[in-house]
């Protein structure tokens, strides 16, 4: 049900005219040739030989360089001729990135080792921290990303870089101290890690029991049913982090497919609810494994997903029969 999963949604990343191009495939004899654009690299003192600022005057190395801001700082810091020419980031930062959770493998550019992915994941960092600095519709504060949707809604979620993902706002602080202080403990690589409850979910300002907005093709107008939370889950993204998170702003802005997406989830729910209401009203039996086959309940659930496919092409208006 690819309509309203969202497993989709990586297609159409880095599809803007500020994102540089990354990789160029040609097929030749059968064989397939990577053509991959390198971060460039830059020393302080060409900085300060152009006229620009010292990139080590700008980021504070003492201060907490995983927040949203600080982070993005650091490539602010040394894309500042880009900035001023209105060109595409294209500088890699010194050694910074040491200083942050980001892949270890990226934090220094070596074109003779680093692989294609490592070079396509760099280019996207470059990509995604442009987008991020650039768009009017952005506003950063701490870990916080806040997004002014095209079409007045607003959505909000933390940068979560340690957990390569994102989460309801105002809750990677507090899930970062506990990450935090169990590096510090006695061996610390055997400890399992803290898992961020919060991963995916991404707050709006629709709040709970939400309307769809009338702007949304075929839904608009519609209410949802078991929307009791004032954040939704955005997940089943295939590309690496920065790619997923460009993918993740553009859906904000532009919000008729997040929509959508959310509706369909709203939809299977219901579907799913009835389904339990209809066959096992007095609640989930001991003994329930023992009810169905594997094959059997699959089975269920893929007719839960072409019901769901169904209502939402009709646009929902089964809801309310």
């Amino acid at each position: 049900m690819n309509s309203w999963k969202g497993n989709g949604l990586v297609e159409d990343r880095i599809k803007t005219g500020s994102t540089s191009e990354v990789m160029r495939m040609k097929n030749k004899n059968n064989k397939k040739e990577s053509v991959w654009m390198n971060p460039i690299h830059k020393t302080n003192e060409w900085f300060i030989e152009n006229g620009y600022t010292d990139p080590l005057e700008m980021i504070d190395h003492s201060g907490n360089l995983e927040l949203a801001d600080a982070f993005l700082n650091i490539f602010v810091a040394y894309n500042q001729h880009n900035i001023a020419e209105a060109k595409a980031w294209d500088t890699w930062p010194e050694w910074e990135l040491c200083f942050t959770s980001m892949n270890d493998d990226l934090h220094f550019v070596n074109k003779e080792n680093d692989s294609p992915e490592i070079l396509a994941e760099r280019e996207h960092w470059l990509a995604a921290m442009q987008f991020l600095h650039d768009s009017d519709k952005i506003s950063i504060e701490q870990y916080t990303i806040t997004i002014k949707g095209n079409f007045g809604n607003t959505f909000s979620f933390d940068f979560a870089l340690a957990n390569q993902g994102w989460g309801a706002p105002g809750t990677f602080a507090e899930h970062k101290k506990a990450l935090d202080a169990d590096g510090l403990k006695p061996k610390a690589w055997m400890w399992s890690p803290i898992p961020y409850h919060s991963k995916h979910l991404v707050g709006h300002s629709l709040g709970p029991y939400w309307v769809c907005p009338e702007h949304v093709p075929k839904h608009g107008g519609e209410s949802t049913i078991y929307t009791h939370d004032d954040t939704f889950c955005i997940t089943g993204m295939e590309g690496n982090y920065p790619s997923n998170l460009i993918s993740l702003m553009q859906l904000c802005i532009d919000d008729r497919h997040i929509w959508s997406i959310q509706f369909g989830y709203d939809i299977y729910d219901q579907i799913r609810i009835e389904w339990w209401e209809e066959n096992w009203a007095t609640g989930r039996p001991e003994d329930f494994d023992c009810q169905y086959t594997k094959e059997e309940f699959r089975s269920i659930m893929d007719g839960w997903e072409k019901e769901a496919e169904k209502r939402i092409e009709q646009g929902g208006k089964q809801n309310e029969k």
